[in-house]
């Protein structure tokens, strides 16, 4: 029985050992690229093909468009999980600023 059990033992802890843990990324990926494209009265339709579809437009404003990106790296999963937004302002149906803090476009004024 205890021979049995000592098996068990170092079974489970090996399996444990060779678990392989896959990067877990969620929301919209932002490229630098992307970010280099835009600039102040493109249209909606214009930013959508640069940065794809927005993972929130708040149902109130509609001029705003925010997109999101969490993830976290498969080896070191006791760490935080890395988030980053930005969101877009448009007026009149053209891009007009922006706010993030980790992603900066540089053609693009900051939203006051």
């Amino acid at each position: 029985m205890s021979r049995w059990l000592a098996m068990f033992l170092v079974t489970t802890a090996l399996t444990g050992c060779s678990l392989y843990r896959a990067d877990l990324a969620q929301g919209n990926s932002i490229t630098p690229e992307s970010l280099r494209q835009l600039k102040p009265n493109l249209t909606k339709h214009q930013v959508q093909q640069i940065m794809g579809t927005p993972a929130l437009t708040p149902y109130f404003e509609l001029d705003q468009w925010n997109y999101n990106y969490a993830s976290i790296d498969g080896l070191h999963r006791d760490q935080l999980l890395k988030y980053k937004t930005i969101t877009l302002y448009f007026k009149n149906n053209k891009l007009e600023s922006y706010t993030s803090n980790e992603w900066h476009a540089e053609n693009l004024p900051k939203h006051k």
